[in-house]
């Protein structure tokens, strides 16, 4: 199995049915001829459960080309001859969401290239982050999320983290900072509001005029890095122990659930979120508003939850395949243990609700 370069020899040529190409770390090379491109329709990094998908190619208006198609994955992207693909092509993974979740997690990796690292900043932005009045970018952490804070600050290449009270603000004030992260955003962010904030900062800081224009995604597809920018800056991982008597004995219930909520007057994103959790079913996810209301009687905030054992599976195989960065990954590893204790129904015995228990007590020790 090879990733990295998959290379076809000819002269002129264009390629369709491409699905979910892999920017791999290590870039390897093969050539083959181009008749014998069904050798190489599948190619498949199996660490990261990523596939390369080449269904159909032509060139010259034939299906036997002679000369040239040439596919390129690297670690800026990738790209075919001199066009870019799509940057969610790059950045998405074929989950099977049905699969029963393992005891075991995948090996998946943070983002590492500028489409994954433009998803997760761009979730992170229309979650907590914002434009303040001096024209800086600004993402919010708790104090207990230094490395994420500083992770983020590594990878873009710019800005200063900042102490405050118990809580760190990654901040970006330079103008090819703000550069770099709008750039980094552009075509993946969700939220209106969020939006707007980043083009104002644009305008103030006068970027090049021949800066591609900023734009706003519409896309319901969520099978990449934005959500889990999203819940690291404003979603949580919990669970939930209920025990209760029927008949004057003891029967155990227990409940693992997952909640992302955003400080909006709209519900939109919410909305979105919630039919990408839900799945085909459309069941098991709900929305709600906190009873606080703004003066004109509007909501101040909404928040989607998982009611469901099938809906909070769907979050576990995301974030299995999009890992968390700040402290929230830890009550979601001991979340993600409780579901597979009830998962393989080893609850409904006294010491498997007991190590829901424990799991449950553990994660009040990484608030």
């Amino acid at each position: 199995n090879t990733m990295g370069t998959v290379a076809f020899t000819a002269d002129t040529g264009t390629c369709s049915g491409l699905m979910t190409p892999y920017a791999g770390k290590i870039s390897k090379t093969r050539e083959y001829s181009i008749r014998d491109w069904d050798m190489v329709t599948k190619s498949r990094r199996w660490d990261n459960q990523q596939m390369i998908v080449t269904s159909r190619f032509t060139v010259n208006g034939g299906p036997h080309p002679v000369g040239g198609a040439f596919l390129n994955t690297t670690l800026a992207g990738c790209s075919f001859t001199n066009t870019r693909i799509s940057e969610t092509l790059c950045s998405s993974v074929n989950i099977d969401y049905n699969r029963p979740i393992s005891v075991h997690t995948l090996n998946s990796k943070k983002p590492f290239n500028d489409v994954e690292l433009g998803h997760y900043t761009a979730g992170t932005i229309d979650g907590e982050g914002h434009t303040s009045n001096m024209g800086q970018l600004v993402i919010p952490y708790d104090e207990k999320d230094a490395s994420a804070a500083y992770w983020t600050k590594a990878h873009i290449g710019y800005g200063s983290v900042h102490k405050y009270n118990r809580a760190l603000k990654y901040v970006v004030s330079h103008s090819d900072g703000i550069g770099r992260v709008t750039d980094l955003m552009n075509g993946k962010t969700r939220t209106v509001t969020k939006f707007n904030q980043a083009q104002t900062t644009l305008n103030n800081h006068k970027q090049s005029k021949d800066a591609q224009a900023f734009t706003m995604s519409t896309s319901t597809d969520f099978n990449n890095h934005w959500t889990a920018g999203f819940i690291d800056s404003n979603g949580s991982f919990q669970m939930k122990v209920i025990s209760s008597k029927v008949k004057g004995i003891c029967v155990p219930k227990s409940e693992a659930r997952t909640k992302t909520r955003i400080v909006q007057k709209d519900r939109e994103i919410l909305e979105a979120i919630q039919q990408f959790t839900a799945g085909p079913t459309n069941k098991g996810v709900s929305i709600g508003e906190r009873t606080h209301k703004n003066k004109d009687g509007t909501p101040l905030t909404y928040h989607t939850e998982t009611t469901s054992f099938s809906a909070f599976k769907r979050a576990v195989n995301y974030t299995d395949h999009y890992p968390l960065i700040s402290n929230k990954r830890t009550h979601y590893m001991w979340s993600r243990k409780a579901y597979t204790t009830i998962q393989s129904r080893a609850h409904v015995k006294p010491e498997g609700f007991k190590k829901i228990q424990e799991f449950q007590e553990r994660t009040k020790y990484t608030r």
